[in-house]
């Protein structure tokens, strides 16, 4: 009885990963130095941060990888975002400086 309902499960399982089309996303994006970047390259960071978190969260759903390797991925896109995010934070701070100055 078991192994009639293993089989059934089994087959679910493989299909579901079949269907996974999305690759692990191999390059971070690169973060502009905030100091010196301009509006620009800050908006193309922000929209290449963004695509590689989506395209890493889907490789994470497609459950290719075990516990540990999935944890290591899911820490390196948080690291990712936050360093953008930190990277954003000192450029906004840098062009109030610029405007308050104007």
């Amino acid at each position: 009885m078991k192994s009639m309902i293993a089989i059934p499960v089994m087959c679910l399982a493989m299909n579901v990963e079949a269907a996974c089309t999305v690759s692990k996303p191999r390059e971070q994006p690169v973060i502009p130095d905030a100091s010196v970047a301009t509006e620009q390259e800050m908006y193309r960071a922000q929209l290449s941060v963004e695509e590689y978190v989506r395209r890493g969260e889907l490789y994470l759903e497609c459950g290719y990888m075990n516990r540990r390797q999935y944890n290591r991925f899911l820490s390196q896109l948080e690291l990712v975002a936050e360093q953008y995010n930190r990277e954003l934070g000192e450029y906004q701070s840098r062009m109030r400086l610029v405007a308050d100055t104007e």
